[in-house]
């Protein structure tokens, strides 16, 4: 109890800096709670004002425990799994952002056929990290036909440049809350410059320059020396980037599901039958097709013809999302004089 008190008021000896004129000096506080109060050894009162001075910081300053080792740069393909899903949409998973993922992603997305056969795009960016923010301005750019600021690293600019063979091709980008570092700051900047709409679920946010030091016991302190500014010339939200379109699934399940985009979990109950299938089949292409041929509304009850043993859904809640709305938008296309 002794500990919470003294937390809060430490706590409130750094917010009151704000309002007071004249703050009490904060190792003067420190000093004579720790020569006076009982009940806490030395090494409680300094952990304790420790935890309270970096909660105070927003995660500006990150203390990292245990001296664990640096982890090592990715040195894995930056691409790792690529595919077509119902014979027109292309899909690449982003393992990490490192400098040679624009060179990557452009070859897988001509591996799977390019823009002369593919109808859209879905990136995938859950669980991908990295810390190479560079790498993902220039991954953006191929995406984009013409120059811009894309984003501001360490005081440089980073700009997109003008091109005939840019990638033109509707675009969804699946997030989640392990998109994080360099992959997240990928996702704001694709959004940003309307390559593509976000889907999934919100990201930890924490996309800041650092600078490392190491301290005498072993432990690493993580000081931010800069924000990343995107190209508008805001800074890359603390909170987190929202997805456009929001889909909610259970961590265990999300793994399952990005393991295995086809597989069913096997859930019984409303809204489903048991085998796990729901009642309810998405409009698939050639369905949306027909109802914009017959004037008929997008919103009325689907008559779905139970799919053949032979033709796998997809379970993905996620990846079943981006795969509708790049659907959708191949028909409102393809019904464009």
């Amino acid at each position: 109890m002794k500990k919470l008190l003294l937390a809060g008021y430490l706590t409130a000896s750094l917010t009151g800096a704000v309002a007071a004129s004249a703050p009490p000096k904060f190792q003067e506080v420190f000093e004579l709670v720790r020569t006076n109060l009982g009940g806490l050894t030395p090494a409680q009162v300094e952990r304790t004002a420790l935890d309270a001075f970096l909660r105070q910081l927003d995660g500006n300053v990150l203390l990292e425990e245990n001296a664990k080792p640096v982890p090592a740069v990715p040195t894995g393909p930056p691409v790792s799994k690529s595919a077509v899903f119902d014979g027109a949409y292309g899909y690449v998973r982003i393992s990490h952002v490192s400098s040679k993922l624009d060179d990557a992603v452009v070859a897988e997305i001509a591996k799977l056929g390019g823009a002369g056969k593919l109808k859209g795009l879905m990136l995938d960016l859950r669980y991908a990290g990295g810390a190479d923010q560079k790498a993902a301005a220039r991954t953006a750019d191929r995406f984009l036909a013409v120059e811009r600021v894309l984003l501001t690293v360490d005081g440089e600019t980073q700009r997109s440049t003008t091109k005939t063979n840019a990638i033109q091709l509707p675009t969804a980008i699946l997030v989640n809350r392990h998109t994080s570092g360099a992959a997240e700051v990928l996702a704001a900047l694709l959004r940003q410059n309307q390559v593509g709409l976000l889907i999934g679920s919100g990201t930890p946010g924490g996309a800041r320059q650092f600078r490392e030091f190491t301290l005498s016991t072993g432990q690493r302190l993580r000081i931010a020396t800069g924000e990343t500014k995107l190209g508008d010339g805001q800074a890359m939200p603390s909170a987190g980037l929202r997805p456009d379109i929001a889909v909610t699934v259970g961590g265990e399940e999300e793994r399952a599901f990005f393991a295995e985009p086809y597989r069913g979990l096997g859930r019984t109950g409303a809204g489903s039958d048991k085998s796990g299938e729901t009642p309810f089949g998405r409009l698939n292409e050639a369905e949306l097709v027909r109802r914009m041929k017959e004037g008929q509304t997008l919103d009325a009850p689907a008559v779905v013809t139970a799919p053949s043993v032979s033709t796998p859904q997809v379970r993905d809640p996620a990846l079943a999302r981006a795969l509708d709305l790049l659907k959708g938008l191949a028909v409102v296309r393809a019904a464009k004089p």
